[in-house]
């Protein structure tokens, strides 16, 4: 690669926004093995302390395994120079909180030319849980050794049409909160949510598991509604629009065939069809 390619790349990824990043990101799952710098490694350990959330109340502590600690196993581990593990307490929405934190670090790390991938199947050797909190999830990350990104042709997901329920017309802010969630990754690519859209608001269901391994069925599919919540943050942050994360009484009775409420987003400064 010519010189010239080389800065444009860099420039790309040193102005790209993490809004852009839904767009780009892929996983990656070949590294190679030079360091990442140390100041990103310290916004990785206290990613979260300004990061948006679900739950901003929940306690989070993030630690990071170089390679050479030989500390991560399992199946279908990806091999990278780093793994970063998030832990949490344990409460109610705690899976949902981890995955909306975990995502916008990982486009976070997209827009500094790092790529990563979710290792939902790996354990840790030693788990050094502190009192009080559970491990949510390990990401692999490092700099990449094939491509970073893809086109949006590329991304392999359900049109929102069979994602979306609404008896109203979907205003410009919805059409883009739900287009940025649609794009969300999760685990097999199975897309565990649906949404339900009204007058200013878009409510957030996910999957009813089956009976076996129903609670670390749920878990999983709760931390991907985090993911994809995260995506439909960051882009109300984009656009300027104020975006509330709330627990509504009066959907919490309602439901859709075999699928949990999440949780709803209120468009608070304006209406849905600016």
């Amino acid at each position: 690669m010519c010189l010239r390619n080389i800065w444009m790349k860099w420039r790309d990824w040193q102005t790209m926004t993490r809004y852009e990043a839904i767009f780009r990101r892929r996983s990656v799952r070949k590294y190679k093995d030079d360091a990442v710098e140390e100041h990103i490694l310290e916004k990785i350990r206290g990613f979260g302390k300004r990061a948006l959330g679900a739950r901003p109340d929940i306690r989070v502590k993030w630690k990071i395994y170089p390679a050479s600690d030989h500390n991560v196993k399992g199946m279908f581990q990806v091999k990278a120079p780093y793994y970063a593990v998030l832990y949490s307490e344990v409460c109610e929405d705690c899976y949902l909180h981890a995955g909306c934190l975990m995502q916008q670090l990982v486009l976070y790390l997209h827009t500094q030319g790092i790529g990563t991938c979710y290792q939902g199947g790996a354990q840790l050797k030693r788990d050094e849980e502190e009192e009080g909190m559970k491990r949510m999830m390990i990401l692999a990350f490092g700099y990449p050794a094939e491509p970073l990104e893809r086109t949006r042709s590329e991304f392999k997901r359900a049109e929102l049409k069979k994602l979306l329920k609404t008896n109203v017309p979907l205003g410009k802010a919805q059409k883009k909160l739900l287009e940025a969630a649609r794009l969300a990754p999760s685990a097999l690519n199975q897309q565990p949510w649906r949404f339900v859209a009204t007058e200013n608001r878009i409510h957030l269901f996910v999957k009813r598991p089956g009976m076996l391994g129903y609670q670390r069925q749920l878990d999983r599919n709760m931390f991907n509604a985090g993911i994809t919540l995260s995506h439909m943050l960051i882009t109300a942050e984009e656009y300027w629009f104020d975006l509330e994360y709330r627990k509504l009484d009066s959907i919490m009775e309602k439901a859709i065939q075999n699928h949990l409420y999440a949780g709803s987003l209120v468009i608070v400064n304006g209406n849905g069809r600016i």
